[in-house]
């Protein structure tokens, strides 16, 4: 293998001074030879000395490929796709028609270059969401970015591109908007306000073990370990008579089920008039659940949590509404696996908050799923009241001594 790179004269090219290097040897051991022509024998030594300096670091020899943004993109969707969930793979989806649309399908990847990215993340603050008209949150345009640089990145491994166009793109600074924190008060009262023990059952899931919606709606009654009394969190498999199910963290847990929880679930089993597979789904919904999941299977569609339950917002608004209920922030059913992580933050070291929630790391947990409350900011006022109150009285149990003296 030739690696040297060097300087010839050609008198017969206005250029005379000829830089050339070889490339990598292919399978049968060829290697292509490239060059590049300069007036001037210092400018060419000049170049030399780059090339020398960039291979030493591990720079490809060989040219880049031209290769369009669309084949690029199928091609590490074909690639990167099986290894995807389902949902995953539909996010990539957004991101790749964006590119395309925004730099068209034919252009060479080696021509977007960083300015052009830094101008595509910016042009999607102008964005708007195809079905409701409303402005892309920070939150979207974040995880585009970070798809982005995730595709790119593979281009440059391929060899295709030199550097990664968005790899400099400093990510948006997302506000968290507050959420209320519904207290052991307002929770009880929503339970009196749910019409159905089905209904009592989903808030307390989520209230005291932090599940995710489509954890919850997806559960069935072997999830439930009664003799330690847990609940399993897994992936499952599909059966003819149960779709499958995929965890966002890919990690099993078990999380243990308060006595207040499980008695609610065993009244809820006991009281069952129809066998179904799931917890909270009634008879009817369960059949609408397997009718779905048949047609998924026919059509070679894949199976997506939120087929599972429809409309629970709004009923869950209305159960608000009579419990009496006033959001100082937002609130959803979300919110209770947030009031969840906020208890057991309170009580329990933050590494146990965070394998009970299913996060990656502490600090989604201590920056998403924890918040100050009315109750800790009064508390806080207290301990200064109390540590000036505790300063007096030190500064006039040193100052009495000295009035008696003198008098």
């Amino acid at each position: 293998m030739i690696t040297k790179v060097g300087i010839y004269f050609d008198r017969r090219k206005d250029r005379p001074y000829v830089c050339r290097w070889f490339g990598e040897p292919d399978l049968d051991g060829k290697q292509k030879r490239y060059s590049k022509s300069f007036r001037l024998k210092r400018d060419a030594e000049a170049f030399r000395a780059e090339k020398m300096a960039a291979f030493q670091k591990g720079e490809r020899r060989d040219r880049p490929k031209e290769m369009t943004l669309k084949d690029f993109c199928q091609d590490w969707l074909r690639i990167r796709g099986p290894g995807l969930r389902h949902g995953t793979k539909k996010l990539y989806q957004l991101t790749i028609d964006r590119l395309i649309r925004h730099f068209g399908q034919t252009v060479p990847i080696s021509k977007i270059t960083p300015m052009a990215a830094e101008k595509f993340i910016a042009n999607l603050q102008a964005e708007r969401k195809e079905k409701r008209g409303r402005a892309l949150s920070a939150w979207t345009r974040q995880k585009m970015l970070r798809h982005c640089k995730t595709i790119f990145q593979k281009a440059v491994t391929w060899g295709l591109i030199p550097v990664n166009p968005f790899g400099e793109i400093r990510p948006f600074k997302l506000v968290t908007t507050r959420w209320h924190y519904v207290t052991p008060a307002e929770y009880t009262r929503l339970l009196d306000a749910a019409p159905t023990l089905r209904v009592k059952a989903l808030y307390a899931l989520g209230y005291t073990g932090g599940l995710r919606f489509g954890e919850m709606v997806s559960l069935v009654w072997s999830n439930i370990d009664w003799e330690k009394d847990e609940v399993v969190i897994e992936n499952r498999a599909a059966t003819p008579s149960v779709p499958p199910f995929s965890l966002k963290d890919y990690e099993a847990r078990r999380i243990p089920l308060p006595k207040h929880t499980l008695d609610i679930l065993r009244e809820l089993q006991a009281k069952a008039r129809f066998k179904c597979p799931f917890i909270l789904l009634s008879e009817q919904r369960y059949r609408t659940v397997l009718e779905n999941w048949r047609r998924c299977q026919t059509d070679g569609r894949a199976w997506e949590n939120r087929y599972m339950v429809l409309n629970v917002g709004r009923e869950f608004r209305r159960h608000l509404r009579k419990a009496g209920i006033t959001p100082t922030g937002s609130l959803s059913i979300h919110t209770l696996r947030k009031c969840a992580g906020k208890n057991w933050a309170d009580c329990l070291p933050p590494h146990v908050t965070k394998e009970l929630m299913g996060h990656s790391t502490i600090a989604t947990t201590m920056k998403y799923y924890t918040q100050v409350d009315e109750n800790q900011r009064a508390r806080a006022a207290a301990a200064v009241d109390r540590l000036i109150a505790s300063a007096g009285e030190k500064n006039d149990a040193q100052v009495t001594p000295k009035a008696n003296l003198a008098s």
